[in-house]
């Protein structure tokens, strides 16, 4: 999970300077500790994010982006610790649909191949 952070952050610095990335840390790890994901679920998030990393970092941005579009503050609406709990969760949601993707298609692959 040290890299799906590491790819948010990469993101927060290019597009949401405003986002207190310490703060934002903290409530992340908290976030993860409490999902508890299993060692499958992390090794198939890390190799989404070392096999297509872009595709998920668009797509993440993309779902920040319409977040904060919903919102008159634009990209301010990440500036509290609220707003923090709420990007927490759309990464892990994002990180969660990569997951499901990449196990679908190795579970699929599997299939066909039988």
């Amino acid at each position: 999970m040290e890299e799906l952070l590491r790819v948010f952050e990469e993101i927060a610095k290019e597009n949401f300077p405003e986002l207190d990335l310490e703060k934002f840390s903290q409530a992340f790890y908290k976030e993860i500790k409490n999902k508890k994901y299993d060692l499958q679920d992390e090794a198939l998030l890390e190799a989404a994010l070392r096999d297509d990393r872009k595709t998920f970092k668009d797509s993440l941005l993309e779902m920040l982006e319409k977040r904060a579009a919903q919102h008159d503050t634009g990209k301010t609406l990440f500036l509290s610790d609220k707003d923090h709990t709420e990007v927490v969760s759309i990464l892990i949601t994002n990180a969660e649909h990569t997951i499901d993707y990449y196990y679908n298609t190795i579970i699929g692959k599997h299939f066909s191949a039988s």
